[in-house]
């Protein structure tokens, strides 16, 4: 496939950027989902990546938490409920919720 060919020809951030853009044209709430996850990957919580996912994709949160769900097995929600702490799980939580509410 075109997006193995990419990992195989590239490197180092070029190559970060190249599969994320390939893959935000051919899945984008994929592409959406494994990022969210990546600015909580490691060590840290990348805030800024995650507050701007969420902001950016506000207009198909719905959509993405979907995917992250079948991709992941947890919601966006769950996501920032075991990532953040404080006011910032607070905001974070009220964006999101706004845009696709949880079942309880």
């Amino acid at each position: 496939t075109l997006l193995k060919a990419m990992e195989k020809q590239l490197s180092g951030n070029g190559r970060k950027a190249t599969l994320f853009h390939l893959k935000a044209k051919l899945k984008p709430y994929e592409a959406m989902a494994e990022l969210i996850k990546s600015a909580c990957a490691g060590i840290g919580t990348d805030e800024l990546l995650l507050t701007t996912c969420i902001i950016r994709y506000q207009d198909v949160l719905g959509q993405v938490n979907f995917a992250h769900e079948d991709l992941f097995g947890k919601s966006i929600q769950d996501r920032i409920r075991s990532e953040c702490s404080g006011n910032y799980k607070a905001l974070l939580l009220a964006l999101v919720n706004k845009v696709c509410p949880e079942m309880i």
